[in-house]
């Protein structure tokens, strides 16, 4: 494959670059990931993101950072979830995140994440809590997707009933 900066425009690598970042970062940090040789159409490019909703701006030691705007990540991943799922899918998935967690409570003897993490302090080798450290943050993650879906199934019809014309990314379920 052709190199990056051959086969994308400046604009699209900022673009690239900045809809993946982890962590607010400044202009300077953002050209240099994407390769760009023009601060200003860096700042111009971040600037226009987040004209769009797509970033958010915070002030870091008196420097401007972009970061990905969470708001807009949340609901986009809703969106995802319910254009590339059937309600099934989802309802399956939810089912799927409640019999991890009902194992986990089994196996642990725990009746709550707050308990699983409150047995930390206990008297257990060194591999039960590294065991119990995995599954908590294995429960965090399945409680932060546990939301997303409860949500994306809440706003399942009117986001399907939304007219996305013939952009086949976007296909219509029939549930």
């Amino acid at each position: 494959m052709d190199d990056w900066t051959e086969t994308m425009t400046a604009r699209d690598r900022i673009e690239a670059v900045a809809l993946t970042l982890r962590e607010p970062r400044s202009v300077n940090w953002i050209k240099k990931q994407a390769e760009v040789g023009s601060w200003e159409t860096t700042k111009s490019q971040l600037e226009y993101l987040t004209d769009a909703g797509q970033l958010t701006t915070v002030e870091i030691d008196g420097d401007t950072r972009y970061k990905i705007d969470p708001m807009r990540a949340y609901l986009d991943h809703i969106q995802e979830l319910v254009v590339e799922n059937t309600k099934d899918e989802l309802r399956d998935e939810l089912e799927e995140i409640a019999s991890e967690i009902a194992t986990w409570k089994r196996e642990y003897d725990v009746d709550s994440l707050q308990e699983l993490e409150a047995s930390l302090g206990e008297e257990f080798p060194p591999e039960e809590v590294r065991d119990r450290r995995k599954v908590i943050t294995y429960w965090e993650e399945n409680k932060h997707h546990r939301q997303l879906l409860t949500n994306a199934l809440g706003l399942y019809d009117d986001l399907s009933a939304q007219d996305y014309g013939t952009n086949s990314s976007h296909p219509q379920h029939a549930d």
